[in-house]
């Protein structure tokens, strides 16, 4: 074994030594930007058309990677939107940068709508690929297939899986709960079997639709719903985050509730000093008694509750509506078209 064989051996012992002394982030997602091919109906982060075009910056994002892989170990990197593909060179450059630091997975969901040509879908696909991008997930359900054709989520898919990517994922949602008989969730069975039966490769993910977002204004009618459910919301406890294109950071999974702003502050700072006990918002959720506790908050204030709620998020999501005037900078963002 020559000196230099023996000096990387050394410094990569040193490297492992020191990532033992790291914690884990299990999930770290960069949402690009709130723009979106679509305006699904179901949607929890009010994604459109119509949004505001700020997108996140090459500059933030490597500012960002570069501080929270010093002080923690990233598992897996997300890229969110929106659809993530609308902004695609910026996404490749992203890619590239996350693949920089031997982040195991990366990945991130899409509609599909970008395989409306085949040697299109093919170029994207090699790209993504050769990026470092090892797993995609193709939203298919009812919502999506009211706008985006399952022809060009089939192109974009086979495109994908020709270019060697690993991972593709099927992922749906069911509207109303376990079980619960509908236009949607009859549409998305069809939808899902019928690419299931085709692209035997891919996995498929389906979960039950959480009522926020645009499903609060839209869906409601097809839950029973309960004066206020009363399960309390635990999610909190698992390190997961997500930073939008304005620098807001979240606890992955509860979009509107922000930790902090890393325009302004240390990325790792912000992770690090995170309590949810502490939080004036997730507190209540997690540690006293669940979002009824919010609820309660925004009737002392003034709020006239429903006469009943779809479900804890959908309670969570309403009162936290009515409170945003009573906590800016942490029931944010603010500026997003309903």
């Amino acid at each position: 074994m020559n000196w230099t064989n023996r000096e990387i051996i050394k410094n990569d012992d040193k490297k492992m030594n020191d990532d033992t002394t790291k914690k884990p982030i299990n999930f770290l997602s960069f949402l690009i930007s709130y723009k979106c091919t679509n305006e699904c109906k179901h949607c929890a982060l009010l994604a459109s058309p119509n949004q505001d075009g700020a997108q996140m910056e090459f500059g933030d994002l490597k500012r960002y990677l570069e501080d929270i892989t010093s002080n923690y170990i990233v598992q897996e990197v997300g890229f969110f939107g929106g659809e993530p593909l609308l902004n695609f060179e910026i996404l490749v450059s992203f890619i590239e940068e996350v693949k920089k630091y031997n982040i195991p997975k990366i990945g991130l969901p899409t509609n599909g709508y970008w395989g409306k040509n085949e040697s299109t879908a093919k170029i994207y696909a090699i790209k993504l690929k050769e990026a470092g991008l090892n797993s995609i997930g193709f939203s298919a359900d009812a919502f999506h297939q009211e706008f985006i054709p399952l022809d060009d989520v089939k192109k974009a898919i086979k495109a994908c899986h020709d270019a060697g990517i690993e991972i593709i994922y099927l992922v749906s949602q069911n509207l109303g709960g376990s079980g619960a008989k509908n236009i949607y969730n009859e549409k998305t069975k069809e939808i899902t079997d019928n690419l299931s039966n085709e692209f035997e490769y891919c996995q498929l993910i389906t979960s039950e639709l959480q009522v926020k977002g645009r499903a609060a204004n839209q869906l409601t009618e097809y839950f029973s719903k309960v004066t206020i459910p009363s399960d309390k919301c635990l999610i909190f406890k698992i390190p997961m985050f997500m930073i939008d294109p304005n620098g807001w950071v979240f606890h992955q999974l509860c979009h509107g509730i922000t930790i902090g702003n890393a325009k302004k502050k240390s990325l790792s700072d912000i992770i690090s000093e995170f309590s949810y006990r502490k939080h004036p918002i997730i507190g209540k959720v997690v540690a006293r008694g669940g979002p009824q506790n919010l609820l309660e908050m925004a009737i002392e204030k003034g709020y006239k509750p429903l006469n009943g709620y779809a479900d804890k998020c959908h309670v969570c999501y309403s009162a936290r509506n009515f409170l945003r005037p009573y906590y800016p900078n942490i029931l944010e963002p603010s500026n997003l078209c309903l």
